[in-house]
C-alpha cells in the first residue's frame, strides 16, 4: 500500500474497482421484500449477475437465473407445490436445492439428472428482508429492531433502481445539507441552512451519529403530532449506517412520536442501484400517507443524484470541497468504504 493509498480522502480508480469487488466478496445485500415473496419467483440483477428468488418449502432460495437444459430463465417459471421451481421453457424441474428433479420430455431420465444442479447463493430472512450474498460475509445481514415492536406500524415503498452507484445512493440519506434545499418547506427551510457540529461514532460495522436540529414543517403526514402548535419543528435525527449498504434513522416527530426510516441497497452494476425502503412509526396516521410522503422525498431526491458526476465517488475525494463539521457523517462513510477497498473489513471498536 502506498502513502497516498493510506491517506484518508484518496480513492484512485484502482481502489475503486477493488471497493466494487470487496463489497460484492464480503456483504450481504437484499434482493426481495419477505411479504412480496409468495408464490412466483422474481428475477434481479446483482453485481452484474442475473439471479432468481423464489421461495421454495417455505424459505427464501436464491439460484442463477438459468436453467441447465437450454438456458432459459428460471424466473419465467411455475412454483409447483410450494417446492419446486419448474422451467416455463421445457418444464425441467428444480428441488429447494436446485437439484433436477424431473424432465418432462423423457421421464425415465430424471434420475439421472438428480446430481445436476443449477448454482445456488446463501440466503437469510431478517427484519422483512430477504438477503443473499455472492462471498462470504463478514458481518451478518443488520435488523430493524423497531418492526417487531407492537407499538411501531411499519409499510415498504415499492423496490425502485436508480442510474448511480451505492455509494452516492447512500450517503445522499445522510448528507445534511441538502435537507433545506432539496426538501425545502419539508424537512428543511432554505432561510436556515446551518448545520450544527455532531460526533460519528465507529461501532462493530456500524456508523452512529446524532444530528440536529434540523428545521422541520409540520403540516405534513410525519409531523402530523406537531400540526398545529407551530408552523416548523425542530428534529432531531440519530442514524445508524451499516457498512456498506445500509442505514436507519429515527427522527423524532414530536415529544415521543419516533418515525423510523430504513433503506437497503443493493448493486445492480457499478453506475445503477436498487433500492429497499422501510418506514414506521410510533403514532397514528393513514398508510396511503406515510407511503405517499416518503415517495414524495425520494422523488424530489432522484434528479439531484442521478446527476452526480461521476455516478461512482470521485477517483480522488479531494475533486470534491467539504464542509467542515456538516459533512462528517459522508465523510466518515467514505473513509470507511477506502478501508473496505484496502481489504479493511473488521469490526470497529465500540
Amino acid at each position: 500500500m502506498t502513502s497516498r493509498h493510506a491517506t484518508s480522502d484518496y480513492l484512485d480508480v484502482a481502489a475503486e474497482n477493488r471497493l466494487y469487488e470487496e463489497m460484492r466478496d464480503n456483504f450481504w445485500f437484499p434482493v426481495a421484500y419477505s411479504d412480496d415473496l409468495k408464490d412466483e419467483p422474481q428475477a434481479f440483477t446483482l453485481f452484474e449477475e442475473q439471479l432468481v428468488v423464489v421461495r421454495l418449502d417455505g424459505a427464501p432460495r436464491v439460484f442463477e437465473d438459468l436453467c441447465r437444459h437450454r438456458g432459459a430463465a428460471l424466473s419465467l417459471g411455475k412454483v409447483i407445490d410450494g417446492c419446486e421451481l419448474r422451467c416455463g421453457y421445457h418444464g425441467w424441474t428444480y428441488d429447494a436445492e436446485g437439484r433436477v428433479t424431473r424432465v418432462p420430455a423423457r421421464e425415465e431420465l430424471s434420475p439421472a439428472f438428480r446430481n445436476v444442479r443449477v448454482p445456488s447463493f446463501p440466503t437469510v430472512e431478517v427484519s422483512g428482508l430477504i438477503y443473499t450474498t455472492l462471498g462470504d460475509p463478514k458481518f451478518p445481514p443488520p435488523a430493524i429492531p423497531e418492526i417487531d415492536d407492537p407499538s411501531y406500524q411499519f409499510l415498504h415503498l415499492d423496490i425502485y433502481e436508480w442510474n448511480c452507484s451505492l455509494p452516492r445512493r447512500l450517503e445522499n440519506y445522510f448528507d445534511f445539507s441538502h435537507f433545506a434545499w432539496v426538501h425545502d418547506g419539508i424537512l428543511g427551510d432554505s432561510s436556515q441552512p446551518r448545520i450544527e457540529d455532531y460526533d460519528v461514532d465507529k461501532v462493530g460495522g456500524e456508523l452512529r451519529f446524532l444530528a440536529g436540529p434540523f428545521v422541520e414543517f409540520t403540516d405534513n403526514i410525519k409531523n402530523n403530532p406537531e400540526s398545529g402548535a407551530a408552523e416548523t419543528y425542530d428534529a432531531w435525527k440519530r442514524y445508524r449506517v451499516f457498512l456498506p449498504n445500509a442505514m436507519k434513522l429515527n427522527s423524532s416527530a414530536g415529544p415521543v412520536e419516533d418515525y423510523v426510516l430504513w433503506v437497503a441497497v443493493a448493486p445492480v452494476h457499478r453506475k445503477r442501484t436498487r433500492c429497499f425502503t422501510y418506514v414506521g412509526r410510533n403514532y397514528p396516521g393513514s398508510d396511503d400517507e406515510f407511503r405517499a410522503f416518503a415517495q414524495m422525498v425520494t422523488d424530489q431526491d432522484r434528479p439531484i443524484v442521478e446527476s452526480q458526476r461521476p455516478e461512482e465517488l470521485p477517483a480522488d475525494l479531494a475533486a470534491e470541497m467539504h464542509v467542515r463539521g456538516a459533512d462528517l457523517g459522508t465523510l466518515e462513510y467514505r473513509r470507511w468504504l477506502l478501508d473496505i477497498a484496502n481489504g479493511v473489513i473488521e469490526p470497529a471498536g465500540g
